[in-house]
């Protein structure tokens, strides 16, 4: 009976330990974080919350949210993305505590330091007793690891953290259900991966780590393997029937300045090229410098299968599937940390399939879980099983891996605080990236915008002409720079070169009703009604409803006198956005047209509205 109570009190003193533990994990990881937490918007980060109108709903728009593809609160058009489960969250921070910036940094941060807590009860489970050192290194080698700073100081990266949430909930609860036969386990292990593929849809990998997890970590047969992994399918599936009643099933392709491959008009060239990118990613692992924002088109060139990149790459990959193949049969858990990066990378590698982005430090935030368990264990066995040395020697070794990541995570954080300050670093680090180069023309053209000094504002103007023109070097068809271009021409007053980079906009994308819509506006300033009105029609036929283009049609045809047709665009603006600036011009028309009766009408109407009352 002593025994009992004894063994009892044990249990119970290392369940107090593991718990102080995880607070504690749960403490660094949220302090690695808590310099973003006063960060603005960056990036596109404002379209997934404030200019989402779903979101902006608050709790109202989650039904809407759940029954729209991912962009359209933003764009009021359907997309190739289902990714709700974020969305919801925004909107629920957002009914709650309000649209601050603030707000979401802080729940990433929150929700990121929620996550390496239950990283490190998951990998007690996966590893036992016997091997509570490691899970506490992986542990803080993950949370400490720079090449999650994307995902943690950029909102609109939180799909990846939920996903990896709901792939620990997948792995700790069907570890339970294996070993303490509770259906309950099973029944949260589904719902997990349900959640995680609801945030991001690469996260239906999980799908993969089912049966490597039972097979290294359970005495699961065969039969029953194939069996639940079975059921985890059904959930996949389920998923896909939703999201292609949800989705655009005819999007627009990929572009060549998200993903450089597109630019290779061969498979086997693009496939080579994709594993040459292995080689970066590799490196960004053991030493994470430079990081960029942005990897996309030029930064990596095509690559042929004899460049010394492709073959380190393939080198590596195939010295890792033999290590993997060898260590099956004995459950190596190198095997497993193998099979678990593999697993978990290979949708968003490029390598089978090529996706929306060429290069990203986000595609490593789970993937790099299996490179922690490799070099912790690594150490484990080098330092304390072969070597017999104390664990402080282990800690040690650790310890100073995880320092030094700390220090470059913290530091890298601070780029994160805006547009500016993530753009002027991004030309540095992917000086070769045709949108690292437009975005930091556009940086230097909002600083010109602002700068009272005409010497300094004459010197912003010319570094954003350079950099706007260099990215249109690199690419010629990226339609935005040329528009950031003709607006910086047009601040410099040099309308020539403005219409000329508008119409190279238009040229390189004959949908592009923005740059339409500017170049009619240019021409209506410039005094030539006929092209205005030519091109601000064009844009009408593309976007019907846009309330600048009706604006400006509308007092183009009032210059050319032609007063019914701009009755008919003004009242198109009111329609769309009821405001006293659209009142107003009603009223100059009806003047205009000597109806002052119809005048009077419309200036009651903008008494009505400065005043607050109903229209």
């Amino acid at each position: 009976m002593a025994k009992k109570k004894s063994k009892k009190k044990s249990n119970s003193s290392i369940d107090r330990i593991h718990w102080y533990t995880a607070i504690g994990i749960f403490v660094f990881a949220f302090l690695l974080y808590a310099n973003t937490i006063n960060h603005g918007f960056v990036l596109d980060d404002d379209l997934v919350c404030k200019k989402n109108d779903f979101v902006q709903e608050g709790i109202g728009g989650i039904k809407d949210i759940f029954t729209h593809s991912w962009y359209y609160g933003f764009s009021g058009t359907s997309d190739r993305y289902y990714r709700p489960m974020m969305l919801a969250g925004f909107a629920i921070e957002k009914h709650f505590f309000g649209d601050s910036p603030a707000v979401y940094h802080f729940f990433n941060v929150f929700e990121y330091a929620l996550s390496c807590m239950f990283l490190f009860f998951t990998l007690r489970l996966l590893f036992e007793k016997k091997f509570l050192l490691p899970s506490i290194g992986i542990t803080l080698l993950f949370a400490a690891h720079p090449l999650h700073t994307e995902v943690v100081a950029n909102i609109k990266s939180r799909d990846e953290i939920y996903a990896f949430l709901g792939m620990l909930g997948v792995i700790y609860s069907i570890l339970q259900y294996n070993r303490k036969k509770d259906i309950k386990y099973l029944l949260f292990a589904l719902t997990s991966y349900f959640f995680a593929i609801l945030s991001k849809e690469g996260a239906l990998s999980i799908l993969g780590l089912v049966p490597i997890v039972l097979y290294f970590f359970t005495k699961t047969s065969f039969k029953k393997i194939i069996i639940q992994t079975g059921m985890f399918g059904i959930i996949a599936v389920i998923y896909f029937t939703i999201r292609m009643s949800i989705i655009d099933l005819d999007p627009t392709p990929f572009e060549t300045i998200d993903n450089s491959l597109f630019a290779i008009d061969n498979f086997w060239g693009q496939r080579a090229t994709a594993i040459g990118m292995l080689s970066k990613y590799f490196q960004l692992l053991f030493f994470p410098h430079p990081l960029s924002f942005d990897y996309s088109f030029n930064t990596f060139p095509e690559l042929g299968w004899t460049n010394i990149k492709v073959l380190g790459s393939l080198a590596i990959s195939i010295g890792l599937i033999i290590m993997t193949i060898i260590g099956l049969r004995k459950k190596s858990i190198y095997s497993f940390a193998i099979l678990f990066f593999a697993i978990t990378f290979a949708i968003t590698s490029n390598i089978f399939f090529s996706i929306g982005a060429t290069f990203a430090e986000r595609f490593m935030f789970i993937p790099l879980l299996g490179f922690c368990i490799t070099i912790v264990f690594l150490a484990h066995h080098f330092f304390l099983e072969k070597r017999n040395y104390s664990p402080n020697t282990f800690f040690g070794i650790i310890g100073v891996i995880v320092l030094l990541y700390s220090i470059k995570t913290v530091s890298r954080n601070a780029v994160w605080v805006s547009d500016n300050t993530l753009y002027e670093t991004g030309i540095h680090s992917a000086p070769n990236s045709s949108r690292t180069q437009s975005f930091y023309g556009v940086t230097q053209y909002r600083k010109a915008l602002a700068e009272n000094n005409p010497n300094k504002k004459k010197e912003l103007f010319d570094a954003a002409v350079k950099y706007l023109r260099m990215s249109t070097e690199t690419y010629p068809g990226f339609t935005e720079t040329y528009h950031h271009l003709a607006l910086v021409y047009e601040a410099q007053n040099n309308n020539p070169l403005a219409i000329e980079a508008y119409k190279s906009a238009i040229k390189s994308n004959p949908e592009y009703f923005p740059g339409m819509t500017n170049l009619g506006v240019l021409f209506y300033k410039l005094k030539n009604y006929t092209q205005a009105e030519n091109y601000l029609k064009q844009s009408l036929l593309l976007a019907p409803n846009n309330v600048i283009t009706n604006r400006s049609l509308g007092l183009t045809y009032k210059k050319m006198n032609r007063f019914k047709e701009a009755e008919i665009y003004f009242k198109n603006a009111l329609d769309t956005q009821y405001n006293d600036k659209h009142l107003f011009d009603l009223v100059e028309l009806y003047k205009a047209m000597g109806d002052i009766e119809t005048a009077i009408f419309y200036d009651k109407k903008i008494k009505k509205f400065r005043s607050g009352s109903v229209q």
